[in-house]
C-alpha cells in the first residue's frame, strides 16, 4: 500500500477529529469497509502494486492489480460519483482502461499519468458528492465524502484547511443553514485544490529538471485533474477565450509529459504556470485579504532582521537565525501567492517585478543554509525586502495596510501550535524557538496598544509566556524544565483565554480613554505654562505698546508650527529605530522620566517661576529700549524670538514626553489626546487675550502639577515593566494582583521592582516640595530669627541705659 507523506497524515487525522466519531459510520447501511476514503486508498494502493509489478514482477500481475482497483471502484463509489458529476465518472473509467493498456504494454509512464488522472478524477467526483450532499442538507453523507479530499500543504505559518469540515458539523447540529455551508465547503476546497495545482506543477518541473519521467507524468496528468476542478471557476472569472487556452495548455503539458519530450513539455508549462496568473479559485473577502496581507508585510520585514542576526561581514554566525530568515522568506511568498492575482489585477507590471525580487531574495537566505562563507551581506538582504516592500506598498489598496492585530494573533497561535508539537516530540529545543517566535509576534504587533489599554493583561500574556502568571507556569519555565507536553498545553490554553481578552480588548476603543487623558494632560500643563508666560510678557504692553504684542503672537505661533515639526521628526527617528522594540521603548521612557522628574521638581520651587518668568520680564525690557526702525527691526526680531522661544520650550518638552505614550499607544490615539490638550489651551488663551480675563493661573499650575505627578507615576510604573521585558530589570512577584483600575489608570503592577521605583519617584518629587520649602521658605527664617536674636542681644535695654547713665554722672560729679 502507498506510504503517505506525514503531513497528509496529520492532516487527514485532524480531519477526522474534526469530524467526529460519526464520519466512520457513514451513510445509512454502509460498512466501515466501505467509507470513501478507505476505498481510494485501497484503489491507489493497487495501482502502486501494479508499478512495482512493472519494475519487480510481470505486467500480468500489473495488469491484475489494476482490475482490483477497477473493481473496488465499481462495487462501492461507481454509481454514486455517476449520479453527482458523470463527467468524473467517465473521467475515471477512461483512465482505467488506460492503465489496462500501459500495464499490458510494460509502459511505466503511461501507468503513472493515468494513475494521476485517476486520483484526480477520484476528488473531483468527491468534490461534487460533497457539495451536493451540504446543499441538500445531508451533513451524514457531507461528513463521509469530505474525508475524501485535498489539503494546502501544512507550513509553519498555515494550518490544514478545516473550514469545510467546521461547517459540516455546524450543518449537522442545524446552526448554519445549507446555502451558506456550501459556500464555506466550495471555498474552503477550491483553495486547497488551487494550491496543490500549484506545487504540482512544480512537481512536474522538478521531475522534468532530474530526468524522472514517471514523476513528470504522473504530476502533469493530476495538475490537469485538478484544473478541470477548478474550471467552472476559472470559466465565470476568466472567460472562455482565457479557458479554452489554459485547457489546451495543461492538454499539451500531459501528453508531452507522457511522451517524454522534454522541450515541448517546458513550453506546456510555460503556458499552464502563465493561466493561472491573475486567477483565484477561492477569492478572499476584503477582511481576510487585509489580514494575509498584513502576514506578508510581516514576514518580509523579519526577513532582513533575522538574516542580519545570523551573518557577519558576508559569514554565517548563527544557523538558527538564517533558518528563521528562510521560514520567514516562505511565509513571505505563501502569503503572496495568495494575494498574487488581486495584485495583478491592481498593477500587473509592478506584481511581476515583485515576483521575481521574491524569487531573488529565496535564493539569497536559501544560500547562506548551503555554506558558511561567502554570502550576501545583511545590507543586500535588507534593500531588497526594502524594495519588495516599496512595491506592495505602491501595488496594495490602502485599506491592506492598515495595521492590524489579527494577523498577528493568528500567527502567535500556528507559532504556539508548533512548540507545543515539538515539546511532545522531546525537541525541546525547537520549541524554545517556536515560543521565541511567538513572544516576537505578540511584542512587534499588539503588546504595544495592550500595554496602552489595559496594562495588566500585557502583564499576564508575558508573564505566561516566560515565567509564569495567574497561578500557572511560564512556557519558559516549563520548556527549561522539559515538562510533559499535557502541562505546556494546560499554560497554553489559559495564554489562549487572555490573548482572547486581549483581541477584545483591543477592538474595544473605550479602553483608549486612559492613553487620550495622558496626552491631553501634558499638552495642557506645557501649554498653560506657555500661556501664562505670554500673558506676563504682554501685560505691560498697553497703550502706545499695545503694538508689540502682534510680533510676540506671531513667535508663539512660529514656535507651535516648530513644535509641530519636531514632533515629526521624532516620529522619522523613532520610526527608523523601531526594530528595537522594547528597548527603544524603554530609553524614551527613562528620557521622559528624568525630564518630566526635573520639571515637576522645578515646579515646587519658587524660584524656577520667579526666576523664568523674571528672565522673560528682563528680556522684554531690553526689548522695549530698542528704537523701531521699519517692520524688521532689532525690537520686532526680538520680540518674535521671545514669543518664539517661550512657547517652543514648552513645544519640545510635549513632544519629548508624548514619544513615550506613541511608542506603546500608537499615534492616532496620542493625537487625539493632544488634540484635546490643545484645544484646552487654545480656550484658556483666548480667555486670556481676547477677552482680557484674568484666571486663577496659580491653582490652574498646582491641578495640572499634580495631575502631573499622576502621569509620573503612570509613566514610572510603565517604564519600567518595559525595563523587565528587555531583561534589563529583573522580575521579582509580589504576590498579589493589583485591582484592574490600579493597573489601567496608574500602572501598577504586582513587582517589587516596578512599585519600588515608583514609590521612589513620588518620594523624590514630594522630597523635593519638601527641600525646596527647606531651602527657599524655612532655612531663610530660621536665619531670620537668628539675626534679630543676635541684634536685640547688641542693644542695650532701657534700664540697664538709665542705670549706665546714672553711673555716668556719679561719676563725673566725684570727678568735679
Amino acid at each position: 500500500m502507498t506510504r503517505r507523506p506525514l503531513p497528509f497524515l496529520l492532516t487527514l487525522l485532524a480531519t477526522l477529529l474534526l469530524c467526529g466519531g460519526g464520519a466512520l459510520a457513514g451513510p445509512a447501511g454502509a460498512a466501515t469497509g466501505d467509507q470513501p476514503w478507505r476505498v481510494v486508498d485501497d484503489v491507489r494502493g493497487e495501482l502502486f502494486e501494479a508499478q512495482t509489478a512493472l519494475i519487480l514482477e510481470t505486467p500480468a500481475d500489473a495488469v491484475r492489480a489494476v482490475r482490483r482497483a477497477r473493481q473496488r471502484y465499481d462495487g462501492a463509489l461507481s454509481r454514486t460519483v455517476a449520479a453527482a458529476d458523470p463527467d468524473a465518472d467517465r473521467a475515471i473509467d477512461a483512465a482505467f482502461g488506460d492503465a489496462l493498456r500501459a500495464a499490458a504494454a510494460d509502459d511505466e509512464i503511461a501507468l503513472a499519468a493515468a494513475r494521476g488522472e485517476i486520483r484526480a478524477a477520484l476528488f473531483a467526483g468527491s468534490y461534487a458528492v460533497t457539495v451536493d450532499a451540504v446543499q441538500d442538507g445531508d451533513a451524514r453523507t457531507a461528513r463521509s465524502w469530505l474525508l475524501l479530499r485535498e489539503f494546502r500543504t501544512a507550513t509553519r505559518f498555515t494550518r490544514p484547511g478545516g473550514d469545510a469540515t467546521l461547517a459540516v458539523r455546524q450543518l449537522a447540529r442545524r446552526r448554519i443553514a445549507p446555502d451558506a455551508a456550501r459556500a464555506i465547503v466550495v471555498k474552503d476546497l477550491l483553495d486547497a485544490y488551487q494550491g496543490r495545482l500549484r506545487e504540482l506543477l512544480d512537481d512536474a518541473a522538478r521531475g522534468d529538471e532530474r530526468a524522472l519521467p514517471n514523476r513528470t507524468a504522473e504530476a502533469s496528468a493530476q495538475a490537469a485533474g485538478y484544473f478541470g476542478i477548478l474550471l467552472p471557476r476559472y470559466l465565470q472569472d476568466m472567460g472562455d477565450v482565457r479557458a479554452d487556452r489554459a485547457l489546451a495548455a495543461y492538454n499539451r503539458m500531459q501528453r508531452a509529459a507522457r511522451r517524454g519530450d522534454s522541450a515541448a513539455f517546458r513550453a506546456a508549462h510555460a503556458d499552464a504556470v502563465a493561466a493561472l496568473e491573475g486567477f483565484t479559485a477561492a477569492p478572499f473577502t476584503d477582511e481576510e485579504a487585509a489580514r494575509r496581507a498584513q502576514q506578508l508585510l510581516r514576514f518580509l520585514a523579519l526577513v532582513p532582521v533575522e538574516y542580519g542576526r545570523g551573518t557577519n561581514d558576508g559569514s554565517v554566525t548563527k544557523d538558527f537565525e538564517i533558518e528563521e530568515a528562510v521560514a520567514f522568506q516562505k511565509g513571505a511568498d505563501a502569503a503572496f501567492q495568495d494575494l498574487q492575482a488581486m495584485l495583478a489585477k491592481r498593477d500587473p507590471a509592478r506584481t511581476a517585478t515583485v515576483a521575481d525580487q521574491l524569487d531573488r531574495l529565496g535564493g539569497l537566505v536559501d544560500e547562506a543554509t548551503k555554506r558558511k562563507e561567502g554570502v550576501a551581506p545583511s545590507g543586500d538582504v535588507e534593500q531588497l525586502a526594502g524594495e519588495i516592500e516599496d512595491g506592495l506598498t505602491a501595488t496594495m489598496p490602502s485599506a491592506w495596510q492598515e495595521a492590524t492585530d489579527e494577523s498577528d494573533y493568528d500567527l502567535i497561535a500556528l507559532t504556539l501550535d508548533r512548540m507545543e508539537a515539538a515539546a511532545g516530540a522531546g525537541q525541546y529545543q525547537q520549541a524554545e524557538q517556536a515560543r521565541l517566535e511567538a513572544y516576537a509576534f505578540f511584542e512587534f504587533g499588539p503588546e504595544r496598544r495592550l500595554k496602552a489599554f489595559d496594562p495588566g493583561l500585557a502583564l499576564d500574556v508575558e508573564g505566561l509566556i516566560w515565567f509564569g502568571a495567574l497561578d500557572q507556569e511560564g512556557l519558559a519555565t516549563l520548556i527549561a524544565d522539559r515538562a510533559s507536553r499535557r502541562d505546556i498545553h494546560a499554560t497554553r490554553l489559559v495564554l489562549d483565554e487572555r490573548l482572547g481578552d486581549a483581541a477584545a480588548t483591543l477592538g474595544d476603543s473605550a479602553n483608549k480613554t486612559q492613553v487620550v487623558v495622558n496626552s491631553a494632560i501634558l499638552v495642557f500643563r506645557e501649554g498653560l505654562e506657555a500661556v501664562l508666560i505670554l500673558a506676563a510678557i504682554t501685560a505691560s504692553f498697553i497703550g502706545a505698546k499695545r503694538r508689540m504684542r502682534r510680533p510676540v503672537l506671531i513667535g508663539a505661533g512660529l514656535g507651535l508650527l516648530a513644535s509641530v515639526i519636531t514632533w515629526v521628526l521624532a516620529q522619522t527617528i523613532l520610526t527608523s529605530l523601531d526594530q528595537y522594540g522594547e528597548k527603544l521603548e524603554a530609553v524614551v521612557g527613562i528620557i521622559a522620566i528624568a525630564v518630566l522628574l526635573l520639571i515637576t521638581n522645578w515646579f515646587f520651587h519658587k524660584v524656577y517661576w520667579s526666576e523664568w518668568i523674571g528672565k522673560f520680564h528682563r528680556q522684554r525690557k531690553r526689548l522695549e529700549r530698542f528704537d523701531r526702525v521699519g517692520f524688521i527691526s532689532a525690537q520686532v526680531i526680538g520680540l518674535v524670538l521671545l514669543g518664539l522661544t517661550s512657547v517652543y520650550r514648552e513645544g519640545f518638552e510635549t513632544v519629548l514626553f508624548l514619544q513615550s505614550l506613541q511608542l506603546s499607544a500608537g499615534t492616532a490615539t496620542v493625537v487625539e489626546g493632544a488634540g484635546l490638550g490643545l484645544a484646552m489651551v487654545l480656550g484658556v488663551a483666548v480667555l486670556t487675550f481676547a477677552l482680557q480675563r484674568k484666571l486663577p493661573y496659580k491653582k490652574m499650575l498646582i491641578v495640572t502639577g499634580v495631575m502631573i505627578g499622576f502621569v509620573l507615576i503612570v509613566m514610572v510604573g510603565q517604564t519600567a515593566r518595559t525595563m523587565q521585558g528587555t531583561g534589563w530589570l529583573p522580575i521579582t512577584p509580589l504576590g498579589f494582583d493589583p485591582p484592574y483600575w490600579a493597573s489601567l489608570w496608574f500602572g501598577v503592577y504586582p513587582t517589587v521592582e516596578t512599585v519600588v521605583a515608583q514609590l521612589a519617584a513620588a518620594a523624590f518629587v514630594i522630597g523635593s516640595y519638601y527641600l525646596a520649602q527647606e531651602v527657599r521658605v524655612k532655612r531663610p527664617q530660621r536665619a531670620a530669627r537668628k539675626r534679630r536674636a543676635a541684634a536685640a542681644a547688641e542693644t542695650p535695654q532701657p534700664a540697664e541705659a538709665e542705670a549706665r547713665e546714672a553711673d555716668a554722672q556719679a561719676a563725673t560729679s566725684d570727678a568735679r
